[in-house]
């Protein structure tokens, strides 16, 4: 899938404030089990939003859950008896799109929104170069659906561990499954945030987030006056 870089770095901005907001006011941030009512409080307090969130019995194929968008609330709905990573997961990738999306990613058509995703889905798995190369900009809505996801990864199994976890897997001294029983999140997104294309994205997501951070730092530092010259 074809994401914005602008979108990309947007998303990653917006997790490392999640993630600083949560070390100033949760208790123990750091444990490898992300507390999901933490990140629901502090995104509620972040946008000013109040948040409701319920299990609820639907079937779907692809659908595990939704978010329904009010002034100044939203209401979280989560397949029920998906098992508990799945709904964790699920509830997680819902909390971020209330703190990424922009206006025109927000769609009451929701089976199209997952139409899109999965056309891209497919797209991605079309080795032909030529197809490759002819691939246009994402619709917005898969963006977000896809931004959202990534966000959720980076909140749950963070990108800082990934490269040592794949060495460890490549010698046998961890598995994908243990990996997954210790963040508490599923096996196959845990195999997700291993793929060289997703390793990429994160990569350049933080690089771009903390190369502008920077400068936004730089900027607030009080300028040294400068010596005036002698003729």
């Amino acid at each position: 899938m074809i994401v914005e870089t602008a979108k990309i770095e947007a998303t990653f901005r917006k997790v490392k404030q999640i993630k600083e907001y949560m070390q100033e006011y949760c208790i123990a941030p750091n444990r490898a089990k992300l507390s999901v009512e933490d990140l629901q409080r502090c995104i509620s307090e972040m946008y000013n939003i109040e948040i409701e969130k319920r299990e609820v019995l639907f079937e779907g194929d692809y659908l595990r859950g939704l978010v329904e968008r009010y002034e100044g609330r939203a209401r979280i709905l989560i397949r029920a008896g998906q098992g508990e990573e799945w709904m964790r997961f699920t509830a997680t990738k819902e909390l971020c799109h209330l703190a990424i999306d922009q206006v025109e990613d927000w769609s009451p058509r929701g089976h199209e929104t997952i139409q899109a995703l999965l056309i891209e889905e497919r797209l991605d798995q079309d080795e032909n170069d030529a197809a490759q190369k002819a691939r246009k900009l994402a619709d917005a809505r898969a963006q977000s659906e896809k931004l959202a996801e990534i966000a959720a990864g980076e909140l749950m199994y963070p990108h800082e561990f990934r490269e040592g976890d794949i060495k460890d897997i490549a010698s046998g001294k961890t598995t994908l499954k243990a990996l997954a029983m210790h963040f508490h999140v599923p096996t196959y997104i845990i195999g997700v945030a291993h793929h060289p294309d997703r390793i990429r994205i994160a990569k350049l997501g933080w690089e771009l987030t903390n190369k502008i951070v920077g400068i936004v730092e730089a900027q607030k530092r009080p300028q040294k006056a400068k010596r005036g010259q002698r003729r």
